[in-house]
């Protein structure tokens, strides 16, 4: 009986890049049906990407200084032990070289050489992709529906009734300069229009309860929960964010703020049902503005 050819792809992250390379897995694993494939990650996203089921295991690599050389000595003696056929490197940093040109040199590489597509990150592995002979028909269409789970007991317990819109209104700590400010007027506003508000914060974010109003969830929700309440949502609306992300591949109505620290165009969020709104300054976009914008996005569905 052949051995099952072992593949390995690489994606550290950050959350909202993994998650819009859902269409990049699937892609891989049409190449390789049979194969075992690992993904090597980040571990906060151990429990995020082991319910992909373009995966088979996933391999932590924390990404350590190069100074632990005894740990990076036994790290890639058990990666070789793999003996990983190709290696497909969607990460394409200094680090992912340096792993290609000294520690994993026997295994083929797919890579982009870590140059930047003019118009995306992900355009830039579709291109690499399709260059290496992959079908991607479904590279730009990530849904990561296999993510959710019956979260019927937490719309019962937080009564949560009716449709409802989801707000994300956080953001990393390090990046609060991609916060809306004005999500706690918004919520009022959609309260006074007769909508039902769900409010859900991170661990990063809770000082924003205080200014906000609805039915707010802050509680340490699995991944599978998080996704679950969005999906089964009438809309949400959030900051460019690792949550936004997700919901974009959530084929759901939607909509994602950006100022002018980040590209709209090269999040990759825009799909079918969901939008983005870019301002050049998040402090002057009003709540009517991006009420009108949500109402015209639904008629558009």
């Amino acid at each position: 009986m052949k051995k099952k050819e072992n593949i390995l792809i690489i994606k550290h992250g950050a959350l909202g890049d993994l998650i819009q390379a859902d269409g990049i897995f699937k892609s891989i694993r049409a190449k390789h049906k049979y194969a075992n494939i690992v993904l090597m990650t980040s571990k906060n996203f151990l429990t995020l990407m082991i319910k992909s089921p373009y995966i088979n295991d996933i391999l932590i690599d924390n990404r350590l200084s190069f100074i632990n050389i005894n740990f990076y000595i036994n790290f890639f003696k058990r990666i070789n032990q793999l003996n990983f056929s190709k290696i497909y490197d969607l990460q394409n940093s200094q680090r992912t070289y340096i792993y290609q040109k000294y520690f994993l040199r026997k295994s083929e590489w797919v890579t982009t050489k870590r140059k930047d597509h003019n118009v995306s990150g992900i355009m830039g592995l579709v291109e690499m992709l399709k260059k290496n002979g992959l079908e991607t028909k479904d590279a730009l269409k990530p849904n990561i529906s296999w993510l959710t789970t019956n979260i019927k007991n937490i719309l019962n317990e937080n009564k949560i009734f009716s449709k409802y819109i989801v707000l994300l209104p956080g953001s990393s700590r390090k990046h609060k300069e991609k916060r809306w400010p004005f999500f706690g007027e918004f919520a009022k506003l959609l309260l006074l229009k007769n909508y039902q508000v769900v409010v859900i914060l991170g661990p990063e974010e809770l000082e924003l309860e205080e200014s906000m109003k609805g039915i707010i969830i802050f509680k340490n929700m699995k991944w599978s929960e998080l996704t679950g309440v969005m999906k089964k949502s009438y809309f949400v609306i959030g900051n460019d964010s690792g949550p936004s992300h997700i919901a974009s591949c959530l084929d759901i109505n939607g909509l994602v703020l950006f100022g002018d620290s980040t590209s709209a165009t090269r999040s990759g969020l825009k799909k079918s049902k969901f939008n983005t709104l870019e301002v050049n300054d998040l402090k002057k976009l009003s709540p009517d503005t991006v009420f009108k914008k949500m109402i015209e996005n639904l008629k558009q569905i």
